[in-house]
This record gives structure tokens, C-alpha cells and sequence, in this order.
């Protein structure tokens, strides 16, 4: 079948199937028949090919294709004659998001390539390719489609290169449009909260709660307690705590966070490996909103005192900056206090206690309630 008569053979069947209205491809069968042109990279000159493609759309953006082409092709001078080369593929089409009639898509696939009565004698070959292509939709069910495939295989003699080709795209399946809801004739609203029966996912709601579209109470700030039942009903920040009245739990007690930070010799700089330790603080005082953090510096008692009391305020105030900077935590929640060598919580005396008592701790309590005077 010549070029002419399939392109005349895709333009009747486009103006036959353009009397349905317009919608996206759903899940079914496919068919593409095609035209195009196969563009080799030696011996045989480019030439026009025909083809179809058979396949099936899933219900979602894949979709698998088994395509047939065929060409017949000169051979370039000084060889004579032609040759007849058949291409057989199964390929996976992945569509991607689609501008209004437009539907862009890649390919992948896997085939066999034939070269038939050539002076040079019959020949196969497995091909790999990889493509892209569009759609664009002009009725409910078909679209003009292009693709540009690359084929290689590991035959350095391998001849086809690339086929461009153009057709008609018709899905057989459904349409992806949405099923209209089934209303029942008759409903009602047992509980009167203005949301049929039939579509109340929370029946028997108290008189006066006001509710959703489903039928359920609201709940505006998303912290898992209605807003009837909410005493807090800013409380937006998921990472925290909130209590059964919706309200940020306060924290009642004082908590000592020991971070297992080291610093180099006479150094406060940070480490990258800090971020660990302080990102535990962080949590912690994300899940409790009212709190607040006094970051302490510890050091051995090698050195001068006045020198450790230094170092001691300088490697607290780096951990109290990265939880501002790095971690977000209002400035207003943060301070820091250097002891030096005055409290130590293990021997000076070896290494290892010294190692012990050159430490950073994070004391974490909950912010005390001002008293309201009169």
C-alpha cells in the first residue's frame, strides 16, 4: 500500500470519527495506522514506510503498543537493486500532562528488523529506540498523532536509524470522563444538618454543630479536634502537640537535652556533624510551641579559668545560632550561657572524664504563665 493511499485512507476516517465530542483517552485498545518516512544511515537511501500500531491503555499515563512497519528502499551507489525491510516492536508509551487537545508522550521498546532480496543478501537484527511524540485530540475517541523514533542495536550493521511517521490514533475504551453521581429520588436528613443522608459520611451530628460538605463538624485549623469541642482554634502547626480542647500542650517540666557535640582544639566553630544533635532540640521544641531553651557551654579544667569561661559562652552561642538559623527556631525561644569549668559532672582528673565534662546541653522547659494583676 502506497503513501498516498493510506494518508487518503487516515483523512476519511479522521472526518468519520470526528462527529464525537471531544474528551481524553481512557483505558482500552488503541490503533494507529501510519505513514512516514525511514531515514537510514548507510548503504540504503531514506524512503517512505507504512505501518500500524496495536495496543492498550491503562488506566493511568502508561500504555503498551505492538507496532509493524515496512519500507522498501534503494541501495545507494555502487550497490543496485532494493531491499525490503520489515520492523516489528513492542514498546511502553508514558503520556505526559496534556495542554488542552495536545497529549505529549515518550517511548521505550524492543524489536526485530529484516532486510529482505538485497544484492548483500537477507539480514536481521534486534533494535532498541526510544521516542517521543503528541496527540492532539479532535474528537472523543481519536487524535492525529506523530512520533520520532531513534532505533540502535549492538550490529555495527545495523541500518535503520530513525522513522518519523504520522496517523491516526483511535482508543476503542472509555473516555476518562467522570460518572455522573446517582442521587437517590427520594432522601432525607435524619439528622438536620443540611447534608442529604445519602451523602453524610458523620450521621447523627449534634443539634447546632455546624458541619462540612460530608455531613461532618468542621474542624478549621486541621489539629484533629472539631471546632465545637476547640478552645484553641489557631492551633495550625502539625508538628506540635495538642491536647483533647485543641490546645498546644505545655511543657510542665524542665528537660535537659545532653548533645553529643565535640569542637576542635581552642575552637567554637560548628561541625557538620552537629546538625544531628541539633536538629533533636529542634523536634522537641517544635512539638512544644510555648517552650523555650537555654543552651549551656561546659569545658574541662585544662586551661585558665577565665579563658574556659570564654570558650564555654562562644560554643554555646554557636548551637544556639544554628537552632535560629538553621533550624528556625524564634530568636525570642533561644539563649545560651556559658559555665566554663564550674560544673563538672565527671573526674578532671583522666581523659575520659575531661572528655565528659566538655559538653553542651540543651535545657528545654515550658514558658511560665504570667500572673494578671488587678
Amino acid at each position: 500500500m502506497k503513501f498516498s493511499r493510506i494518508a487518503t485512507l487516515i483523512l476519511i476516517a479522521s472526518t468519520f470519527f470526528a462527529a464525537n465530542a471531544s474528551a481524553e483517552e481512557g483505558e482500552g485498545f488503541t490503533i494507529y495506522p501510519h505513514v512516514g518516512q525511514t531515514i537510514f544511515k548507510e548503504d540504503l537511501d531514506d524512503d517512505n514506510l507504512v505501518g500500524i500500531g496495536l495496543g492498550y491503555r491503562f488506566n493511568s499515563p502508561w500504555a503498551v503498543e505492538f507496532t509493524y512497519q515496512q519500507t522498501d528502499a534503494d541501495y545507494e551507489s555502487p550497490l543496485t537493486g532494493d531491499s525490503s525491510v520489515d520492523l516489528w516492536h513492542l514498546g511502553a508509551l508514558y503520556n505526559l500532562k496534556s495542554q488542552n487537545s495536545f497529549q505529549p508522550f515518550l517511548s521505550l521498546g524492543a524489536g526485530k528488523v529484516d532486510y529482505d532480496n538485497s544484492p548483500m543478501g537477507d539480514n536481521d537484527a534486534t533494535l532498541f529506540n526510544a521516542g517521543v511524540g503528541v496527540k492532539w485530540s479532535f474528537s472523543e475517541k481519536a487524535a492525529l498523532r506523530g512520533d520520532l523514533k531513534l532505533f540502535s542495536g549492538g550490529d555495527s550493521n545495523d541500518l535503520t536509524d530513525a522513522a518519523i511517521s504520522v496517523g491516526l490514533h483511535y482508543a476503542f475504551g472509555s473516555t476518562a470522563k467522570a460518572a455522573p453521581m446517582e442521587v437517590a429520588a427520594v432522601d432525607g436528613d435524619a439528622d438536620n444538618d443540611g447534608v442529604p443522608d445519602s451523602a453524610d459520611q458523620c450521621p447523627g451530628t449534634a443539634a447546632g454543630v455546624e458541619v462540612d460538605r460530608r455531613g461532618c463538624p468542621k474542624d478549621d485549623d486541621g489539629d484533629g479536634v472539631y471546632n465545637y469541642m476547640d478552645d484553641c482554634p489557631n492551633t495550625t502547626d502539625r508538628r506540635a502537640k495538642v491536647d483533647a480542647k485543641g490546645c498546644y500542650v505545655r511543657l510542665e517540666r524542665k528537660v535537659d537535652i545532653r548533645l553529643n557535640v565535640e569542637f576542635d582544639f581552642d575552637s567554637a566553630k560548628p561541625r557538620p556533624e552537629h546538625d544531628t544533635e541539633v536538629q533533636k532540640v529542634a523536634d522537641f521544641m517544635n512539638q512544644y510551641p510555648h517552650s523555650s531553651v537555654v543552651v549551656e557551654g561546659h569545658t574541662d579544667s585544662k586551661g585558665a579559668e577565665k579563658y574556659n569561661q570564654g570558650l564555654s559562652e562562644q560554643r554555646a552561642s554557636t548551637i544556639a545560632d544554628m537552632l535560629v538559623k538553621k533550624f528556625n527556631i524564634s530568636a525570642t525561644r533561644v539563649s545560651s550561657v556559658g559555665y566554663g569549668e564550674s560544673k563538672p559532672i565527671a573526674s578532671n582528673d583522666t581523659d575520659e572524664g575531661r572528655q565528659h565534662n566538655r559538653r553542651v546541653v540543651a535545657a528545654v522547659e515550658g514558658k511560665k504563665k504570667e500572673i494578671e494583676m488587678k
